[in-house]
């Protein structure tokens, strides 16, 4: 097994030293996490229609740093309201693009083209 170089992590270990009392000697292994992806490519995100107490937020593929805020916000708004924040709507983000019954019986690979500009979900 190959170890990293320290070189490599400096900037995450010392942002991680000035934020805590922690004090890294060396790095013995690293991960970097899976890219999760939806058969659509888009992130899904919103109660699971087949089970109540699920709520989905996944496939993010590679872009979960910068979207979590806007998707983590997203997600609390349709678990308490049903409904988008109004600031993420007038960005065009459309709640039934990111639902996931929308992937229902969509081959891998599948590719939207949908114009529905629902900001609710039932």
């Amino acid at each position: 097994m190959l170890t990293p170089r320290i070189s490599t992590w400096r900037p995450g270990v010392e942002r991680l030293e000035r934020a805590t009392t922690l004090n890294v000697r060396r790095i013995s292994r690293a991960w970097a996490g899976l890219r999760t992806f939806a058969a659509d490519a888009a992130p899904v995100v919103g109660r699971d229609d087949g089970v109540d107490e699920f709520v989905w937020l996944a496939g993010q593929g590679g872009y979960g740093i910068k979207t979590s805020p806007a998707l983590s916000r997203a997600c609390a708004s349709l678990i308490g309201n049903g409904r988008l924040p109004d600031d993420l709507i007038r960005l065009g983000v459309v709640a039934a693009e990111l639902a996931p019954h929308r992937l229902r019986g969509l081959p891998a690979g599948y590719s939207s083209s949908s114009s529905n500009n629902a900001d609710t979900l039932p």
